[in-house]
């Protein structure tokens, strides 16, 4: 009965945040987890990762899930917030009982006077990697937490402010990647390989369907000609070893013409199969150009459509929500 009652407690929380992120545009709801670490504490990185999601907080782009909600989920799923800190482990542990949208995990790692940083925003729905943030940290413990403070910048795409970076020590050298963001150069890579592939990989399904299917039906056709065009050929070279080998005259006349007639047909079914494998080569390089040109700007992560759990104070129960941003 008291792991009902927990049950039902997390529900409610996570109807609530969900429904607080959807009234506001660009806002999205993490919940936070206590970074991995190597040459450090495991009170050092727990104070580490606090201060990391203060900064977070500072964005006001996100509302964070509360600590205690986070790790009661944790608990009930057979886990503990210090052996569950990896992404696999974390979707496994909340699925989708929170109703969050994307998780944050990272590591800490120390080793003489350097450290390696690392944020991970992962979208609870997809299991996909939204933004990996990595920084190489060279200088005082204090400079240090700098940067990890101006990671939780990066990690909404925002810029941290002035009076942040003026704080900056030692020396730093930062990676960002968006893993799941798709690029033109990956488009026109999988458009030159199939035409419609380009199209599929950045969700222009009909558009690609149409490439593809005229590529498919130019080339069946180029095929067909190629076939006629060989019957044609094979005609003429033997209708002309007969007429060579003939003495006859009427035959000769015969084969003359059969040769005659043959060799029209293969030059028609020859300027047929140029004509369709040209056709073909322009459909292709089109295919290209038009997956290549296809605007690709990545949507802001608050401008996402989803769908989530919302609480109705006035019917006193759970809701299904839409949440879409219109500005």
């Amino acid at each position: 009965m008291h792991y009902s009652v927990k049950q039902f407690i997390i529900i409610v929380y996570a109807c609530f945040i969900t429904q607080a992120a959807s009234q506001q545009s660009n806002v999205i709801t993490v919940a936070i987890f206590d970074f991995e670490q190597s040459g450090i504490s495991e009170l050092e990185v727990q104070t580490l990762t606090q201060r990391f999601t203060a900064e977070l907080g500072n964005t006001a782009k996100a509302i964070l899930f509360d600590r205690d909600v986070v790790k009661s989920q944790i608990t009930s799923a057979g886990y503990t917030m210090s052996n569950c800190k990896d992404p696999e482990c974390v979707l496994a542990a909340i699925g989708d009982t929170l109703g969050v949208q994307y998780i944050i995990t990272g590591s800490i790692k120390k080793k003489n006077e350097r450290y390696a940083l690392q944020a991970v925003l992962t979208d609870v729905e997809t299991g996909g990697e939204e933004r990996i943030i990595k920084a190489n940290y060279k200088g005082p413990v204090d400079g240090m937490v700098v940067e990890l403070e101006i990671m939780a910048w990066d990690v909404m795409e925002q810029d941290p402010p002035e009076s942040l970076i003026a704080k900056r020590k030692g020396k730093t050298k930062k990676k960002i990647r968006r893993p799941n963001v798709k690029t033109s150069l990956g488009a026109l890579a999988r458009a030159s390989v199939v035409p419609g592939w380009g199209h599929y990989y950045l969700d222009q399904n009909a558009r690609g369907l149409s490439f593809y299917s005229a590529e498919l039906v130019t080339l069946s056709l180029g095929y067909l000609a190629y076939l006629d065009y060989k019957r044609a050929y094979d005609k003429v070279d033997i209708y002309w070893t007969k007429y060579k080998l003939e003495t006859d005259e009427d035959l000769l006349q015969y084969y003359k013409g059969q040769t005659l007639e043959a060799e029209d047909l293969m030059i028609r079914k020859n300027s047929a199969l140029t004509t369709m494998f040209r056709a073909a080569a322009a459909i292709h390089v089109v295919n290209m150009i038009d997956a290549y040109l296809i605007d690709i700007t990545p949507e802001p992560l608050g401008k996402k459509t989803s769908l989530g759990l919302g609480y109705d104070p006035i019917i006193n129960q759970p809701q299904l929500r839409l949440s879409i941003a219109l500005d």
